[in-house]
């Protein structure tokens, strides 16, 4: 999606566009670290502590989230002072997705394996 984002100027000719991305990139990365720390069983997490879950899903969309604002800001995609209002809705959408993330896995995941 992003690909296609960049090859027909969505982010600049569509101003929701970013906030959908932001959304669903923290829902797939939150839904991969629910994935790869506990249910893949290749750590040894304990998923009954539904905090820690939470914990180690946010942290993992805030890493790739703030990684990625940097990422924005070195290429200069981004002016730290005039778009704080931007970043800070970015890593809104990306905890709101990795939320939703994390309360799909518990739901689905976790009532399946057990």
């Amino acid at each position: 999606m992003h690909y296609v984002a960049l090859t027909l100027f969505l982010y600049w000719r569509t101003e929701w566009f970013d906030v959908v991305m932001h959304f669903a990139g923290g829902f797939l990365i939150g839904l991969l670290a629910a994935l790869l720390f506990y249910a893949s069983g290749i750590f040894s997490f304990p998923r009954e502590h539904k905090g820690s879950v939470f914990a180690v899903v946010l942290g993992s969309v805030l890493v790739v989230g703030l990684g990625w604002e940097l990422w924005e800001l070195f290429l200069g995609f981004t002016n730290v002072i005039a778009d704080q209002v931007d970043t800070m809705q970015d890593i809104g959408m990306d905890i709101l997705g990795g939320t939703a993330a994390f309360l799909y896995a518990k739901k689905s995941l976790w009532n399946k394996a057990n």
